[in-house]
């Protein structure tokens, strides 16, 4: 049963996103997927476990994103795991500086690097929460190239998970060594 879910799930990824034809070009996209399926398998037991939570997405990546080798656009910075997310039938949230118009889940242009940028968000309101790839993005680096900067937000990040998850919620993945060693 979780391989047919998952088959399905990777068909209505490529119809509704060409995902094989961007696999063509860019093999590593595979590499993420599978990545993403696995950190979703353990956080909630099975890839069914995902149906009908409400899972935060914290830099997301987006429509706009570039590689920062080329500067062209990549499929790499898409919002797979969101998307992934909305064909396991959860709810995903995703956060990002870029553009996400057009998604069909929702979704929120932030600057992650700004202090309170999250206090939007209900306390106790998500069942997951997913923080990766922030500080490796060439535009947050970008934006933020302080190293001070990073423990702010960092910081910031570890607090706000902390106060978004519900008692029984997860940190289903995180790229904040801050995240790990707080309680």
């Amino acid at each position: 049963m979780e391989r047919a879910l998952r088959d399905r799930t990777m068909d209505q990824l490529n119809e509704r996103y060409e995902l094989r034809r961007k696999i063509a070009r860019e093999p590593g996209l595979a590499a993420i997927l599978e990545e993403f399926i696995g950190r979703l398998e353990r956080a909630f037991g099975s890839l069914e476990g995902v149906r009908g939570k409400r899972i935060l997405d914290i830099a997301s990546g987006s429509n706009s994103s570039r590689s920062p080798d080329t500067g062209k656009r990549t499929a790499l910075f898409e919002p797979w795991f969101a998307r992934l997310v909305l064909e396991l039938d959860g709810a995903p949230v995703a956060l990002d500086a870029g553009d996400l118009d057009g998604e069909p889940f929702e979704h929120h242009r932030v600057d992650l690097g700004r202090s309170g940028a999250l206090d939007f968000l209900p306390d106790a309101s998500f069942d997951g929460v997913q923080d990766s790839r922030l500080f490796g993005s060439p535009e947050f680096r970008k934006a933020y190239p302080r190293k001070r900067d990073h423990e702010r937000v960092k910081a910031e990040l570890a607090r706000q998970e902390r106060r978004v998850l519900k008692p029984s919620g997860v940190v289903i993945h995180s790229d904040n060594p801050l995240r790990r060693s707080l309680p």
